[in-house]
């Protein structure tokens, strides 16, 4: 293609044009240092004795027996093989179109240091038949490279109706996202019976999720952690013995296993019941560092103080059975807190009250003056991404320039 000459211009005009290059390619200054509202205070010590979560309906051997009843065969179905069948397309910062919309006025991520990030597929970025909460990820489940079945992937949480879901709103469901493939698919949570011959819908806040070894827990607020676990995936798709009708309910409907349309189902093993009042489960995390004791955390959304978190030993959390207590609790720097972690120090996303959409971070010991950085609007729960030692997050707000999953580079400890 021939280009054209280009006319010279006076002297003056010549250098504001310069001026406007070099403007145009200098790199855009980080956001200012955010303060949310009312301004983070030091960590202090809380009493861990006061969380106790005791294992509730027990529904290990009805899991099974609904795997061996629904899948062909009643083989297993791996995880794997669900991600091979992602049939929805995310797209990351390096699509065109999903770069516009993260830089639109309205953007979620306006000068919230996103590094990277996924666009949903518009239907799931428009709905309000579903919010999306929790988030975690095959870093989680698995050390070293951190991939399951040879997929390295996110998970995140739904739960059914809008950001404020009415009693009526049912349903619970998560989403795998394969991050080699940037292709997801949604799979909905249910509850076996007392025979393992059918299930039901599961419905809770699914504020926080973690995915560690072949189990999913979900956080549900004043109710405890419901358990899930992988090896019993339920195969509707290509099952004479399944209907993915949208329009066939939950449950076996006439001799066919049924969801709602959705092509693949996670039966809950059993939940970790709240018995200490006044102590909520509205987040949660895990810090599996190179070397040394994995830990969970769980962490409370309060408006009017702030809440606490807790760290709980994975052996606990896995034991299923009896009651157990987390080793140590400390009070959050801040209120409205959506989603903790820990590693050197503790992280928190707070949103929501006060116009609140930040990330902060502070320490037990030694320097505990909490620091913060703007974050997107309507940001939850936090996993920590440690290939590229990135915190990672979602934004609930339904719109194509609202929400997205994203990624942070994790901030120096104080």
């Amino acid at each position: 293609m021939r280009i054209p000459r280009r006319r010279r211009l006076p002297g003056a005009a010549f250098f504001l044009a310069v001026l406007g290059l070099l403007a145009a390619a200098a790199p855009t200054p980080a956001a200012p240092a955010a303060v949310p509202n009312p301004p983070p205070v030091p960590m202090t010590a809380a009493d861990p004795s006061a969380f106790a979560l005791r294992w509730d309906h027990d529904r290990v051997t009805q899991a099974l027996q609904l795997r061996t009843a629904v899948n062909p065969n009643g083989d297993r179905v791996p995880v794997g093989s669900m991600l091979n069948a992602a049939n929805r397309q995310a797209h990351t910062q390096n699509n065109a179109d999903c770069g516009a919309q993260a830089r639109a006025n309205d953007s979620a991520l306006n000068g919230a240091h996103a590094v990277a990030y996924y666009c949903l597929r518009s239907d799931d970025a428009n709905t309000d038949n579903w919010t999306p909460q929790g988030v975690s990820g095959t870093e989680d489940a698995q050390p070293g490279a951190g991939t399951v079945d040879g997929h390295r992937a996110i998970v995140f949480s739904w739960h059914a109706g809008g950001e404020r879901p009415a009693p009526t709103d049912t349903g619970t469901r998560l989403s795998f996202l394969d991050r080699t493939s940037n292709r997801y698919i949604h799979v909905l949570l249910v509850v076996p019976n007392s025979a393992g011959n059918d299930y039901s819908d599961v419905t809770v806040h699914a504020g926080g999720i973690v995915w560690y070894q072949h189990y999913i827990f979900v956080a549900a607020n004043e109710g405890g952690v419901h358990v899930f676990d992988t090896n019993n995936l339920l195969q509707l798709a290509n099952n004479p013995k399944g209907n993915i009708s949208p329009g066939c309910p939950t449950g076996l409907q006439n001799g066919r296993y049924c969801g709602r349309g959705y092509h693949y189902l996670l039966p809950e093993i059993g939940r970790w019941s709240n018995t200490a009042s006044g102590t909520r489960y509205d987040s949660m995390s895990l810090e599996r560092p190179p070397s040394g004791s994995v830990a969970f955390l769980t962490s409370e959304f309060r408006r009017d103080s702030v809440g606490r978190v807790a760290r709980w030993t994975d052996s606990a959390m896995t034991r299923f059975q009896g009651t157990i207590h987390p080793y140590i609790a400390w009070h959050q720097p801040v209120r409205y807190v959506q989603g903790a972690f820990s590693r050197g120090c503790y992280y928190f996303n707070t949103g929501g009250g006060g116009g609140n959409r930040d990330l902060v971070w502070a320490n037990t010991t030694g320097n505990r003056t909490p620091r913060s950085q703007l974050g997107g609007r309507g940001l939850q729960d936090l996993y920590w991404l440690r290939s590229a030692n990135q915190l990672w997050t979602l934004t609930e707000h339904r719109g194509t320039h609202s929400r997205f999953l994203y990624g942070v580079n994790r901030p120096a400890c104080p």
